[in-house]
């Protein structure tokens, strides 16, 4: 298993044209999505919603870096679903997991499409346009800068691992001691570390939380375009459950 591939859907970047819109107006589509995948048990429909993404991840570059871990999702999804089978857990049971992990699948999807096309200094920009208190900007724009660094650290804390114990990435996943000494304390030991590092970084740049903007927030053709046809589509998805 090559770790940093595994990983590659949140340390590239890209974005295409998608990077040009408001991202305020991705994240009302990201958590429309996903309070939608709650609402929804129809099982096709989700799958539906799971290939927009796909097709959003096609648009903006992010699917290729992205195969290796949506490819893991969907392996174990078939995984959990034919063990429920063979171990008499029923129709209704394996129907459940696959709900389960179409949502997940869909979380995972919008969260990269959101990741991918999103730039930290964007995310900031849009924030203080909302009059959103600098201390909440300053958390989410450091966790959307955070989650590459975490994601490069764990494939080299997974590599360094694989080189000392000689088992491949797969053989690795079924040793749950390993796992934990080798991998588990090592991340959490340097998450803290990195985070020391962003605070420290974040005081000498001379962040002030209680700094006031007046910039308006501003949406162009682009952006009600998007948040038109995405919310045309949740609307439909619900209307067709509904009908049925």
């Amino acid at each position: 298993m090559d770790f940093e591939s595994l990983f590659s859907p949140f340390t590239a970047g890209g974005g295409g044209f998608f990077r040009d819109i408001n991202p305020v107006a991705k994240l009302m589509a990201v958590v429309g999505a996903t309070a939608l995948s709650v609402m929804v048990s129809d099982l096709m429909l989700l799958i539906t919603m799971g290939l927009i993404f796909l097709v959003f991840m096609v648009l903006s570059g992010a699917l290729r870096a992205s195969i290796p871990f949506l490819s893991l999702i969907v392996f174990f999804w078939l995984v959990s679903v034919m063990l429920a089978s063979f171990t008499g857990g029923g129709i209704g049971y394996a129907m459940g997991l696959s709900q389960f992990f179409a949502r997940f699948f869909i979380i995972s999807g919008a969260g990269i499409f959101f990741a991918f096309t999103t730039s930290p200094l964007q995310l900031a920009s849009a924030m203080e346009s909302l009059k959103i208190p600098g201390e909440i900007i300053f958390t989410l724009t450091v966790t959307l800068r955070y989650i590459p660094v975490l994601a490069l650290e764990t494939a080299a804390i997974c590599d360094s691992l694989k080189l000392r114990v000689n088992l491949s990435g797969f053989r690795m996943l079924f040793s749950p001691s390993i796992l934990y000494r080798g991998l588990i304390v090592p991340l959490i030991i340097r998450a803290v570390k990195i985070s020391d590092e962003v605070a420290v970084a974040a005081e000498s740049r001379g962040f002030d939380p209680g700094r006031r903007h007046n910039t308006p927030m501003e949406f162009n053709g682009r952006d009600l375009a998007f948040m038109a046809l995405f919310a045309l589509f949740l609307s439909s998805i619900k209307l067709i459950e509904i009908v049925r």
